[in-house]
Order: C-alpha cells, then sequence, then structure tokens
C-alpha cells in the first residue's frame, strides 16, 4: 500500500503500472490467483480508463485468464469462468494484431478452457 500511494503521489502512470503488475506476477507465480482477481478488480476501479486496451496489457489479459479459468475449477462459480471466457476472447484479438506474439499465450488459455470444460483431448491439443 505504500507504493501504491507513492505512485499515486508521484502521478507517475508508469510507477504505478509497474508496482501494479510487480504485485499481480508475484501472485501469479505463487497460484494465488484469488489474490491476482482481487488486484485486477482494484486496478479496474481505480483507473477505468486504461483496463485492457493496449498490447502492453497482454501480461494482465494472461494472468487474469490464468488466474480465473483456475478459480472457475477450484470454486465451481460461473462468475470465474465468464471472467476467464473473456480474457480468451480478448487474447484471440491479439493474436489478430501479431500471431507470433500472442499465439502461444492464446493457445495456452484456451487450453486451460478445455480443461475446465472436461475436454482433456482438445486441451492437450491447444497445449
Amino acid at each position: 500500500d505504500e507504493l501504491d500511494e507513492i505512485g499515486e503521489r508521484t502521478d507517475s502512470p508508469s510507477l504505478v503500472w509497474q508496482i501494479f503488475m510487480s504485485r499481480m506476477n508475484c501472485h501469479f507465480w505463487m497460484r494465488e490467483y484469488m489474490d491476482v482477481a482481487k488486484l485486477s478488480e482494484k486496478r479496474s476501479e481505480k483507473h477505468p480508463s486504461s483496463q485492457q486496451k493496449r498490447a502492453l496489457d497482454l501480461v494482465r489479459i494472461f494472468h487474469e485468464g490464468i488466474a480465473h479459468l483456475s478459480l472457475a475449477r477450484d470454486t465451481k462459480q460461473a462468475k470465474w469462468r465468464s471472467m476467464g471466457e473473456k480474457a480468451v476472447t480478448k487474447m484471440s484479438q491479439l493474436v489478430l494484431m501479431s500471431k507470433w506474439n500472442f499465439e502461444n499465450k492464446f493457445k495456452l488459455l484456451q487450453a486451460e478452457l478445455h480443461y475446465l470444460d472436461g475436454d482433456l483431448e482438445s486441451a492437450e491439443v491447444a497445449y
């Protein structure tokens, strides 16, 4: 929270973004997916104009997608599935911009969605 205050006080969007992504990465790699979801939701509320509209947000889209689909599997709550599907859709749009950069992430999200559906064969193919 102290880092957030420094970023906001200095009015540095770049610093605020770096703090956010640092936290997002830590929670993601520790498989703390609920924390990823909460952090992302908090950022979306605080910075609505920057919500996943730029290619730089691809890491966020990817992390959110993995987190949401994993939470959908673990909790069986429809809201996580819906949010995960949105990430898959957004990543598919990025693939249209640059297949080279985004297709691998899209396919992994797609594999997770197939796995959630119990379609292990399609999940393996996408993976």
